[in-house]
């Protein structure tokens, strides 16, 4: 006798269609039960917290191992951060906006600041694939910023964190141009160009240029000219005039300098080389050289 299994195969499917569904469910869930309520992040006590850093016109102490609270010096100065962040929504390279407090200030998830592990005399331990595996991760997150039509406005490695599962994330929102506002942010003296506008997603991909620097040399450019007084004016002079340093030996040299000279007209294209890169023969003589 022959049996007609399409029905049971019908309801195999309908009962895995209900599982993945249930799955899903109960994922969710444990996410909400999990996220900090805004009663809890309200009674965080700033007694307890620990002061890490200091901006134009904002604080940022550390909460616990996980989270830090950004507290801004008067209570509408947050709002273009805030309006950035809820834009920018979930991203892997962004970092995570975990609440707002009653006052306006803001917390965050917690990372260490690349500019420091950068400097680290152990930095030249770390191996050129992990940095470009950062520079990807950073170029991810800027590209998914400038696609929501938000400029940062301070782009370096004093605005990117590494968390501690390793993964690179963006910060600092807080004077970013939103949709062609004016930028109410500053780049630092040795990554930015003079532009007009004064910030846009060019001045972001120059300043990217110069982070690239930065992590594969652990300096800045024109570091040499950071104790002088007028070291804005020298290197606008600088760049006014196409001087830049020479990193035809490094690594990504060529990248750099298409960030430099604008070669480049959005972070797509600069995501694209950086990952046409990954197996280069000159990283992995880099690394063998290191």
């Amino acid at each position: 006798m022959l049996f007609d299994l399409g029905p049971f195969l019908r309801a195999a499917r309908s009962f895995l269609s209900l599982l993945s569904i249930l799955r899903a469910l109960y994922t969710k869930c444990l996410k909400i039960l999990h996220r900090p309520s805004n009663t809890e992040i309200d009674s965080i006590s700033f007694e307890a917290l620990q002061f890490l850093a200091a901006g134009k016109s904002g604080i940022v102490y550390g909460v616990d191992d996980k989270r830090v609270l950004k507290e801004f010096q008067e209570s509408d100065r947050g709002e273009v951060e805030r309006r950035a962040y809820h834009r920018l929504g979930s991203h892997p390279n962004i970092a995570k906006l975990l609440g707002t407090r009653k006052d306006g200030s803001i917390v965050l998830e917690r990372g260490e600041v690349l500019r420091t592990i950068c400097r680290s005399p152990s930095a030249t331990e770390i191996p050129i694939q992990t940095k470009l595996s950062w520079l990807r991760q950073a170029a991810e997150g800027y590209q998914h910023s400038h696609n929501c039509n938000i400029v940062h406005g301070d782009v370096g490695c004093n605005n990117m964190i590494l968390t501690r599962e390793g993964c690179l994330k963006i910060v600092d929102f807080e004077g970013c141009s939103i949709d062609g506002e004016p930028a109410d942010s500053c780049y630092e003296w040795f990554s930015y160009r003079p532009s007009i506008p004064r910030v846009n997603r060019r001045t972001d991909i120059f300043a990217f240029g110069c982070a690239i620097y930065e992590v594969i040399t652990g300096r800045p450019p024109h570091h040499e000219l950071e104790a002088s007084n007028d070291r804005y004016q020298q290197v606008e002079q600088l760049y006014t005039n196409n001087r830049f340093p020479d990193v035809t030996s490094l690594p990504l040299g060529q990248l750099i300098q298409s960030c430099w000279h604008g070669d480049f007209t959005s972070m797509s294209e600069v995501l694209r080389e950086l990952e046409t890169f990954h197996a280069h023969p000159i990283l992995v003589k880099w690394n063998e050289v290191s």
